[in-house]
Order: structure tokens, then C-alpha cells, then sequence
């Protein structure tokens, strides 16, 4: 009777042990400017350093709250009315310390007003695993630049679609960055409208919340629901918006 007794409070022990711990590793979601909807995992690989990609699929499930930043209702505003069957949230942290705000924000403006930038942009294609550019043409229409607010129209062609028009919008205040990318005309696949103009859009924000930078990207299609070809729309179209927003956020110069 005393061995089992011992054994169960050895037992009673190591359990209360483990609790403790796994308590003080919980991330303090009061860090973050995102709201419930985004897992406990996640924010813990924000914290890692790691970039994080939510294929969410629907608006309500978007994480970002209203008023968090100064474009932070412009985005949802954006995806709200779009309303797409497609939708994907990508999302990158790092220190303020380190990183002012004039080295993010111009690393910002530079990188994405980089026009020539935008044809070394590399997809892989996850049908066939294969890299490749995600705009293997492309040509600068016309760009206006104004203070604080940029608009460069392009036309360029994405694998499997014939070309198109689409336009890119940044807008900067002294600690935030907004940037859009919207299709102005439809995308056709073998003479078939696969996306309506104005329904593929992405919008990127990096922006201050507490001690960190927070990088938050959306990216959606409007198109039709359909079970069987619901992946393939994933993978070319959202697929295409991930990747373009992790290959900018890899060329930020960071300190950790």
C-alpha cells in the first residue's frame, strides 16, 4: 500500500511539474495585434522568427483587427467588399529595437517601388514542385509618384494565363507601410475568364504594435467555389500570392 501511495504522488509530482511549464510557455497574446482567431501556435512561431501562413479561406476568419493601424481598415475594408472564396493571411514579426523607423519604412518604399525587382520573383508551382518566375513577362505601363503615394501599372503575364493589366499602390506614413496589388483586367485561361477584373487583390502592411514590427499580408481570389478545382485555385493563384509575399519579406535587412 505505501509503494502505491509513493508511486501515485511521484506520478501527482511529475504531472504538477509539467503544467507549470507548459503555462509559462504560452504566448501573451496583449503582444500581438491580432485577435483570437489566430492559434496559440502561431503566435508562437511569429515569435521564433518563422513566417506564417493562414489559408483561411473565408473574410470572418481574418485575424486583424479594425483600428490596430493606420491602413489596418483600408485592408479589411478591401477584402470585406471583395468577399473571396480564396483568401490566405501571411504574417512576419520582428524587434523594434534595432529597426527604426526610417530603415523600415525606406526599406519598405525602395523594395516594393523596385519595379525591375518584381520579374525576379520565383514561384514554385506545387502541382509539378517546380521553381519558377512569377511573371515571366511583364512591362511598366505607367507610374505616378507622388508624396507618400505611388501607382505603378503593369502588364504582365502569369504561367498559364494570358497577359494582363494590374495595378500596384503604396502609400507610407512615418511608421507604417501600405501596399496593394489589384488585377484591372480579367485573367483568362484558354479564352475562359478564370478571375474577374479587380478580383485578385493582395495587400501587405508593416506597422508598429508594442515592441515589435508586424508584417500583415492578405491575399484573395473571387472566383467560383467549385469542390473539384478548389485546390488547383489555391495553388495558382493563392499560392502565387504567398510567395510573392515571402520572397519581399526575405529582403528585409533586419536585426533580431
Amino acid at each position: 500500500m505505501e509503494r502505491r501511495t509513493s508511486a501515485l504522488a511521484l506520478v501527482l509530482l511529475l504531472l504538477a511539474g509539467l503544467f507549470p511549464a507548459a503555462a509559462a510557455t504560452k504566448p501573451n497574446r496583449a503582444s500581438f495585434p491580432f485577435n483570437g482567431l489566430i492559434s496559440d501556435g502561431d503566435l508562437e512561431k511569429l515569435t521564433a522568427g518563422e513566417i506564417v501562413i493562414r489559408n483561411i479561406r473565408d473574410r470572418k476568419n481574418m485575424c486583424m483587427p479594425r483600428g490596430v493601424c493606420p491602413y489596418a481598415d483600408e485592408i479589411l475594408g478591401m477584402f470585406t467588399e471583395l468577399n473571396p472564396g480564396y483568401l490566405a493571411e501571411i504574417l512576419y514579426m520582428f524587434p523594434v529595437e534595432g529597426n527604426s523607423d526610417a530603415s523600415i519604412i525606406g526599406q519598405s518604399d525602395a523594395i516594393f517601388s523596385d519595379w525591375p525587382l518584381y520579374k525576379e520573383v520565383i514561384y514554385t508551382d506545387e502541382d509539378t514542385g517546380k521553381s519558377k518566375h512569377l511573371f515571366p513577362e511583364a512591362e511598366l505601363v505607367k507610374r505616378t509618384d507622388r508624396y507618400r503615394w505611388k501607382s505603378i501599372w503593369t502588364h504582365v503575364k502569369m504561367d498559364f494565363l494570358a497577359p494582363y493589366d494590374t495595378e500596384l499602390i503604396i502609400k507610407t506614413t512615418d511608421d507604417t507601410f501600405f501596399f496593394s496589388q489589384i488585377n484591372q483586367e480579367a485573367m483568362k485561361y484558354k479564352f475562359v475568364t478564370a478571375v474577374k477584373p479587380k478580383n485578385m487583390q493582395a495587400a501587405i502592411c508593416c506597422f508598429k504594435y508594442r515592441d515589435n514590427w508586424f508584417v500583415y499580408a492578405l491575399g484573395g481570389v473571387k472566383a467560383p467555389v467549385i469542390p473539384f478545382v478548389r485546390n488547383k485555385i489555391d495553388h495558382q493563384f493563392i499560392g502565387r500570392i504567398e510567395d510573392f509575399t515571402v520572397f519581399y519579406i526575405n529582403r528585409f535587412d533586419i536585426k533580431r
